[in-house]
């Protein structure tokens, strides 16, 4: 293993932010990488994203995030319907801007691989890149987020629908079906914007999630 492939999977490691995976989950929801809250909390979607999820699925009024509940159902099964319902995954267990570590001290090695990460973040539409560092850091990511990925499924037969919540998660998740057959089992919902900033409450497309909801009993 080259030293690029070997920091990459360290960083991953040492930074990870274990997904969500609830048993006889119906909805499994893919977003891009943990942030801020994300690494200070130890679940996805756990800031301002996560309680806009929370806003659309159950109300105005319901103002906790939604890694935080759907990673304690136990706790929050009496306030909120259906959680068990719920699952989520990151296409990278670790973040990709380095302002989502701005409370650690980074190495160098950190610093390499998260500079490399930011610019695949937003250039995400391209298979392969002419940079060869950025196609090393690209396969370990998509390895990893295959296995994952695959092993959720592979536990869960109850997931229906995976859900990717914006482009780059969408575009990573495509790259994965076109190797994976069992992934074309579950209907995968495209055009869901990523949850930041609002968006949930601006996209037409949001309505598709809006089916899914009243299918599984909430609306």
């Amino acid at each position: 293993m080259d030293n690029l492939s070997e920091v990459t999977e360290n960083y991953l490691k040492k930074y990870k932010v274990e997904d969500i995976i609830n048993q006889n989950s119906k909805i499994l929801f893919i977003l891009e990488s943990p942030h801020t809250q994300e690494i200070k909390q130890g679940y996805p979607v756990a800031g301002s994203s996560g309680v806009d999820m929370t806003k659309f699925i159950y109300g105005q009024d319901y103002k906790d995030a939604f890694g935080k509940i759907v990673s304690q159902i136990d706790k929050y099964s009496d306030k909120y319907s259906n959680l068990s319902d719920f699952s989520i995954l990151n296409v990278s267990s670790a973040p990709m801007q380095k302002e989502g570590l701005k409370t650690h001290k980074l190495s160098s090695n950190d610093e390499l691989v998260i500079d490399i990460l930011e610019k695949l973040r937003v250039n995400y539409k391209s298979k392969r890149h002419k940079n060869k560092d950025w196609n090393r850091v690209k396969s370990i990511l998509l390895e990893d987020f295959k296995r994952r990925l695959l092993l959720a499924l592979e536990q869960n037969s109850s997931i229906d629908y995976l859900i990717p919540c914006g482009r780059f998660a969408e575009t990573y998740l495509n790259l994965i079906k076109e190797l994976e057959m069992s992934i074309e089992e579950r209907r995968i919902i495209s055009e869901i914007p990523h949850p930041s900033f609002n968006q949930w409450f601006h996209y037409d497309s949001m309505e598709k999630l809006r089916k899914i909801l009243d299918e599984i009993g909430i609306s």
